[in-house]
Formats: C-alpha cells, sequence, structure tokens
C-alpha cells in the first residue's frame, strides 16, 4: 500500500494511510505483550483496586538518526479507563503512525517509513485545572535568559493543537531559582475554548467554551509561573539544551508531562 500512495493527492494519501491504519488496529497483540499491559495496568490501580483514569500518548522515533519527535503528527488520548478501553487505544495510538499528516511529512523529509516507530506512553490522567508549556529559552528572539510560557485553562490539548487563545507570559531567568526569576511580560488574553473530561460519558475528553468569568482571569499566579520556571531550569540541566516542556496544574499541585528539545532555535543575539 505504501508504494502506491500518491503525494500529490491528498484524497489518496488520506485513503490508503486509513486501509494501513485498519490493518494495525485489527492486529492481534501478542499474549505475553498483552499480559505485561495488563499488569502494568492493575499496578497503577493502587491498594484501592480503583481503576485510575490514565491518558495514552504517542512517543516517536526514527531509526539510525537523532529524530526524536513529531509534535502533533500522531495521536494522544485521554480519560480513558478499563484494561479493555486502554488496550483498544494503544492500538489506535500505533495506528496513528500512519495518519495521512505523518505519511505526509516523512515523505517530505524523505524519512524511510520503514524506520518511524512508535511506542505509546501510558500515564496516570493528570485532570488539570490549567495546563500549558514552557520554553526555558525565548524561541522567538533566541534569548537564553528569558522563558516563555502559554497557558490555557483545560488540558494542554487546545494549546498544542493550536485551536485555543492563551495566555502569554515572558520570564527573566535571573540566578534560576524561583526568587530570582522575574516575570517581564503578562498578556491575559479572553480565552476561547478548554479540553477537559467529557461530562456527558464521562470517558474520553471533550472541547467545551470557557465559562465568562474565566475567559479574562489570568491562568497563572506570579508564584507559579517562578515555580514552574525554576524546576524547568533543572530539567534544562538534565538535558543540557534549552527545553520544551509540557506541564499540568492539579489542584495547585505541578506535573511535568513531557519535556524535548526546542526546535529552530535561533542563536542568540548578541547584546
Amino acid at each position: 500500500i505504501v508504494d502506491t500512495i500518491d503525494y500529490e493527492s491528498y484524497s489518496d494519501i488520506e485513503d490508503k494511510t486509513a486501509r494501513i491504519r485498519d490493518i494495525i488496529v485489527g492486529c492481534p497483540i501478542p499474549d505475553d505483550l498483552g499480559k505485561e499491559i495488563r499488569d502494568q495496568l492493575a499496578d497503577l490501580n493502587g491498594a484501592s483496586g480503583e481503576e485510575p483514569f490514565v491518558a495514552v500518548r504517542s512517543s516517536v522515533a526514527v531509526r539510525d538518526s537523532s529524530i526524536s519527535s513529531f509534535p502533533g503528527m500522531m495521536d494522544t488520548y485521554h480519560f480513558l479507563k478499563g484494561e479493555q478501553q486502554v488496550i483498544e487505544y494503544i492500538r489506535k495510538c500505533w495506528a496513528s503512525l500512519w495518519t495521512a499528516r505523518a505519511a505526509l511529512r516523512r515523505h517530505q523529509l524523505d524519512i524511510d517509513h520503514r524506520k518511524g516507530i512508535i511506542a505509546p506512553v501510558v500515564q496516570r490522567m493528570v485532570n488539570s485545572d490549567v495546563a500549558g508549556v514552557i520554553f526555558t529559552a525565548n524561541p522567538i528572539s533566541g534569548a537564553r535568559d528569558e522563558f516563555v510560557v502559554e497557558a490555557n485553562w483545560g488540558l494542554g490539548e487546545s494549546l498544542v493543537s493550536g485551536e485555543s487563545i492563551n495566555d502569554y507570559f515572558v520570564l527573566t531567568r535571573g540566578g534560576g531559582d524561583a526568587a530570582s526569576i522575574g516575570v517581564k511580560e503578562k498578556r491575559i488574553q479572553k480565552k476561547n475554548i478548554m479540553v477537559t473530561l467529557d461530562k456527558e460519558t464521562g470517558i474520553g475528553r471533550k472541547k467545551y467554551d470557557i465559562p465568562e468569568e474565566l475567559s479574562t482571569k489570568p491562568t497563572l499566579s506570579d508564584d507559579q509561573l517562578k515555580q514552574l520556571a525554576a524546576l524547568s531550569v533543572r530539567i534544562e540541566a538534565v538535558f543540557g539544551y534549552p527545553q520544551d516542556i509540557e506541564w499540568a496544574y492539579e489542584k495547585g499541585e505541578l506535573f511535568i508531562l513531557q519535556s524535548r528539545k526546542v526546535k529552530g532555535l535561533p542563536e542568540q543575539v548578541a547584546r
């Protein structure tokens, strides 16, 4: 099927990648891997035995290359519960290596499709009140002494998909600890949509209009911004390069969801 894709016809890409996804979703999972998934899910239940909500997140790389991320190209699923449903969506996540957009992007980059690999990550769901991204260097100016933060209510999915209007902050690094980090710029926007638990079904995520009382309220306090930036400094130190970090706050507790190298970072301008 791959060899017959006409990359000049988006409808042909859509049709043939859909056929590939159907094949992957329909394949049986080997018994040993199925058992490992079920055992790991049981461990997530904890002492109570109650099944938690989980997210199935896509994690992608290309064999024999340094490429380790294709942001937005593959599918991530939220608010899943129960062994059967989680395994179903692990299959769908595997299959999302063959979304039309992912196949087209690999073709444009001249990446051999056979070298693309996907390994879903199953994480306990963070039902975030506010979420977003922080860059440990300014992705526009290249300044290494600034952080840029974007934030929105609910899950970060609305922000990374590009659908939402978000609050925007620029912070100064100082010494890298919370006490010396400064808030240089705040743009509190009239926010439009948020993504959260589907209240009708109780499973999966859904997009909602933001209530009027939250639309112009700042998503983050100065203390939260400084806490987030100080933690991001520690994460950057682990990787040794400016990071693009997805984060979330649930009931005041900060969670780090993902960290990757900032792509296309300009050289820092001499001052």
